[in-house]
């Protein structure tokens, strides 16, 4: 659980304009017994949350193995997210290239 807050808050710290569209957040299925344990909620709804959760998770000891699962599910979250938002920008800004008016498109 720690792990995917962790993952919530790299992720709303890496993309700071769009933090608040990226909310909330669910934790990976990876990550939800050690949420419970750890008293982290299943949902991060803001920044706070997730900033607070990333602490937790990079506290824990990596001999734990639900430790270990969850950052490496978070990882993978994460890639996807930048992922996804990277090819949103290079959508938006081929969308958005103009056009020359001399000519049909």
């Amino acid at each position: 659980m720690r792990l995917m807050t962790a993952a919530a808050l790299t992720l709303s710290l890496s993309l700071p304009a769009a933090a608040e569209s990226i909310f909330p957040v669910s934790v990976p299925p990876e990550c939800m017994e050690l949420a419970n344990r750890e008293g982290v909620p299943t949902v991060i709804e803001n920044r706070y949350q997730a900033i607070k959760a990333k602490v937790k998770l990079y506290k824990l000891s990596t001999r734990d193995p639900m430790v270990r699962e969850c950052r490496q599910a978070v990882d993978r979250m994460r890639a996807a997210m930048n992922e996804r938002t990277a090819s949103t920008k290079s959508t938006f800004s081929l969308s958005s290239a103009p056009r020359s008016m001399g000519t049909p498109q």
